[in-house]
Formats: C-alpha cells, structure tokens, sequence
C-alpha cells in the first residue's frame, strides 16, 4: 500500500522545478528517477501529485465560493452526500508518494520492495538487467494488472536500447497510454 501524504506543495514545486514530467515520455528522464521495477518515477501521479495539486486545488474553490451551500440548497437531489465527496476529496489530496525508490546514488538498503531487494540482493540496477524479468512473480505482484505491461515495455527498450540511451529519449511507458 503506497503512503497517503497530507498537503502536497512539495509535489507542485517539483513539477515547477523540472524535476518531472506531466506526462509520460514527454522529456529526456534522470537515471535515478528510474525504478528497479522499470517504471520512472518521473512519470507517476503519485510522484509528480498531479491528481493531488489538482484535487487540493479544486477543494480550495469549493471552499472560496462556499460551495456547500450550493450543493444543500439548489442540488440537494444530484449532490446528496456532498460531505462523502468532500471525505473523498481530502483523500485524494494526498495521494502523493513520499519518495522514490532510489533516494540517493549507491543506497542499497533493503525496503518493503521485493523487486528492489531482488535487485540489490543480485546486484543489478533494475530488472532490465535479469534474464527472468519477463516471468518475474515478484515483478507481477508488485504491478497486478495496472503497471504490469508498462513495466515490462519500459524494460525491454531498456534492455535493447542500454538505460542512458532510453532516458535520452524520452520514450517511456505509463499504464495510461
């Protein structure tokens, strides 16, 4: 389960700062924005915040107009558990990941992660380097169904292409696309 962070400022700032992208393979990537499981941090939601600056941001007009109001007085009938939205919205506004993968160049401390353990623990920088990433139980688990394929079309150009000529670029798989 990714951790939910109250307020994300610190997410908008590292859009502004380009230090990530908006949207997938969009710019040239930073080799430690790449995750051992192949997908870039630089890409996901949860890193970037953008789903939470966009959910803080649209609470914070609700809020100026009193919007409350609105919904109890005039759409009483198509917004009648408008508190449970609010609830929803709040949460949403942290959906942003505390940190990535690979904090700093050459931490190799082992997490909750079983593919980064696996990769620390073989001495690999990410599975693009493993004969068996494509039949990888762990990798699987990790992903389920949303991140899977991304994944595993991250890795193969990264595998064919070497990681430094991938981040150049700038092709990079989300499970959006």
């Amino acid at each position: 389960m990714r951790q939910v962070i109250p307020g994300t400022r610190g997410a908008r700032a590292r859009r502004q700062s380009g230090l990530v992208s908006v949207g997938c393979g969009t710019v040239a990537g930073r080799a430690e924005l790449v995750a051992y499981c192949g997908l870039y941090c630089g890409d996901c939601l949860g890193y970037t915040g953008v789903i939470a600056d966009a959910a803080e941001a649209f609470a914070e007009v609700l809020e100026r107009y009193q919007f409350e109001r609105t919904a109890t007085h005039i759409f009483p009938e198509e917004l009648p558990d408008y508190g449970r939205f609010r609830e929803n919205l709040a949460f949403m506004t942290g959906l942003c990941c505390s940190d990535r993968c690979r904090k700093a160049e050459g931490e190799a401390v082992p997490t909750g992660c079983a593919v980064r353990n696996c990769c620390i623990d073989r001495g690999l920088s990410a599975c693009h380097e493993c004969g068996e990433f494509e039949r990888c139980a762990k990798l699987h688990e990790l992903h389920g169904e949303l991140h899977y394929e991304a994944s595993l079309r991250n890795m193969r150009a990264m595998r064919e292409k070497g990681l430094e000529a991938w981040l150049a670029e700038g092709s990079r798989c989300c499970y959006w696309q």
